[in-house]
């Protein structure tokens, strides 16, 4: 099953869930649902329009959606019509990025002169993000103040589908709900100077966090995928790789997370870039009207305009 976002551009629409099931269309989930059931849906139930809620109402509800939307004979959302494709999750539980993929931390570590830190190689560390900041396809991305080095990174995200504690590894791929492309953008300088500090990152990165364009559910990526991606900015490829690159499974993670802590439908993780898959890698950065596209086999494109840096 594919979740999508979406609200007609009429100011003040309200946003609504879009369902695509064997490879067709999507389809509005308020119209598939109208059919499916005897008589009137439940109008007021918060998961016909929100996917936060959707998920954590729990599996059965996501094999009846996939049902409804298997069964409806309602119109496809039109894609080139008058609609907004928004972010496929309204409000994250809680955001986690992940530093899982070894050839990043490498290309890190040698433009620091320094090893790799022993610990990487015995936990999956990750910094707390803004999971109020989320974004999606095609939205603009604000240039924020402060800082003269905008930059990019290319990173699978994965969605926390069941709560738990104390969760090991082999249990873990029960937790999982679905994985979405992400675009963890990032003011690098900004971002060097509070790291300085043994401390962050912070506002280096909490500015903007993209998602989409959609959420496809584990049962059809499966709890560990090997998915392409790449990069591109205004149609030229900066670079690609496989999510099974990555040193630290999905499965390492909820494990490490739900370590003497809960954890929460709707939280989401990021996997990290992949070496050479963001500006820093690269020495390239960011300028003002550059086109990010962010690539995920199976899973879509996730597209972010950069916007003009304010006034000093």
């Amino acid at each position: 099953m594919r979740l999508y976002r979406y609200a007609p551009r009429a100011r003040g629409s309200t946003a609504l869930i879009a369902v695509a099931v064997d490879g067709k269309r999507p389809v509005g989930l308020l119209e598939a649902w109208w059919e499916a059931a005897a008589g009137r849906p439940g109008e007021a139930e918060p998961w016909l329009t929100s996917t936060l809620r959707l998920i954590e109402e729990g599996p059965s509800l996501w094999q009846s959606v996939a049902q409804a939307a298997r069964e409806s004979t309602a119109e496809p959302v039109d894609q080139d019509g008058d609609v907004r494709w928004l972010c496929p999750l309204d409000g994250a539980a809680s955001l986690r990025d992940f530093l899982a993929f070894e050839d990043h931390v490498r290309l890190g570590a040698q433009r620091r002169n320094v090893a790799v830190p022993p610990y990487w190689y015995e936990a999956p560390v990750y910094y707390k993000g803004n999971h109020r900041s989320l974004m999606g396809p095609d939205e603009p991305c604000a240039w924020p103040a402060g800082t003269d080095f905008l930059d990019f990174e290319l990173e699978l995200a994965m969605i926390i589908g069941a709560s738990g504690r104390d969760i090991p590894p082999e249990e873990a791929p029960g937790h999982i709900f679905g994985f979405t492309v992400f675009n963890d953008f990032s003011a690098r300088d900004v971002q060097a100077k509070e790291m300085s500090a043994w401390l962050g990152p912070a506002k280096g990165k909490d500015f903007a966090n993209a998602l989409g364009p959609c959420i496809v559910t584990v049962d059809e990526l499966g709890a560990a995928p090997d998915l392409a991606m790449a990069c591109s900015v205004n149609g030229v490829e900066w670079g690609r790789a496989r999510s099974s690159a990555m040193h630290w499974r999905w499965a390492d993670m909820i494990a490490h997370v739900s370590s003497g802590e809960d954890i929460w439908p709707g939280d989401v993780y990021g996997s990290g870039t992949p070496g050479g898959c963001c500006g820093l890698d690269l020495g390239r950065r960011l300028e003002p009207g550059d086109i990010v596209e962010l690539a995920v086999e199976r899973i879509g494109v996730l597209r972010n305009r950069i916007s003009a840096p304010p006034p000093k």
